[in-house]
């Protein structure tokens, strides 16, 4: 990925090393995986209506298996993709991008828990969910299997947590099930310093008891691994809920994420 930075950023000309250069152009293009995870807010509840075109460019390819708590989707709605894409569109238009997002309405940690338990997650009352960490690397499979291009995992981008706050019995082991998370992850995907960027879970403290717990558990994630990133999201706008964010925050969150990372792959391409 840092040679992905190099190149839309003109370095490559500038390389002193011609045959170098020119290697790196005749190379098989890539294609660069972007996964989405989460819940509710990651599967997104912005207003197709309110945006002036939702059109995703055409070299960012987006798999939607975003699903409603129902396991339904919703064609009018949108989530953090809008923005996102227009975020890779700006820094790297000639670059190619499978954005692959699974997340599920309501979903707690213990239904995204690698060593998948359906007694725990019981808990939170939606167990029905399965194993969803397999069904996600299912569903990254069959976007990279179906391409004939080379592909790369590049990042991780999580939103999630209201689920496990709404239920203090569930959040107060949010942070060792993150952290497992978070391990797992990078394991199964070869790839032991992928970025990670996941946004601040902050629903209505009146009705989401444990989200002081879940909160401490994130920013202490970020604030202790390596290459894990929080996205402040109190200042994005919501609708009447005050738990999901709405066109304005949903386009927000999208752009957010997208700043993050062309922000570590420029600090880590310097490196």
């Amino acid at each position: 990925m840092f040679a992905l930075v190099a190149v839309t950023a003109g370095c490559a000309s500038k390389d002193k090393n011609s045959s170098e250069a020119d290697a790196a152009v005749k190379e098989e293009p890539k294609q660069y995986v972007i996964i989405m995870g989460g819940q509710s807010n990651m599967v997104g509840s912005g207003r197709v209506a309110d945006l002036d075109t939702v059109d995703i460019p055409h070299h960012i390819e987006y798999i939607n298996r975003g699903m409603k708590v129902t396991f339904s989707q919703d064609s009018a709605n949108f989530g953090p993709e809008v923005g996102l894409s227009q975020v890779l569109h700006q820094h790297f238009p000639d670059s190619n991008f499978i954005l692959v997002k699974y997340a599920v309405g309501g979903s707690s940690l213990l239904d995204w828990a690698p060593d998948y338990d359906s007694v725990q997650a019981a808990i939170t009352g939606n167990a029905h969910f399965g194993a969803m960490y397999d069904s996600l690397w299912k569903y990254v499979d069959q976007a990279t299997s179906s391409t004939n291009k080379t592909t790369e995992i590049v990042a991780l981008l999580w939103m999630q947590g209201e689920r496990d706050a709404r239920i203090p019995e569930a959040g107060v082991d949010y942070y060792p099930r993150f952290k497992t998370f978070i391990e797992r992850f990078r394991q199964d995907a070869n790839r032991p310093n992928l970025p990670i960027i996941f946004g601040l879970a902050n629903p209505d403290p009146a009705r989401y008891a444990a989200v002081d717990t879940v909160q401490a558990a994130q920013k202490r994630i970020a604030r202790e691994t390596d290459h894990v990133w929080m996205i402040d999201t109190s200042d994005l706008d919501k609708w009447d809920d005050k738990v999901h964010y709405n066109s304005a925050g949903q386009l927000k969150l999208g752009q957010q994420f997208g700043r993050a990372l062309v922000k570590h792959w420029e600090t880590n391409a310097k490196n």
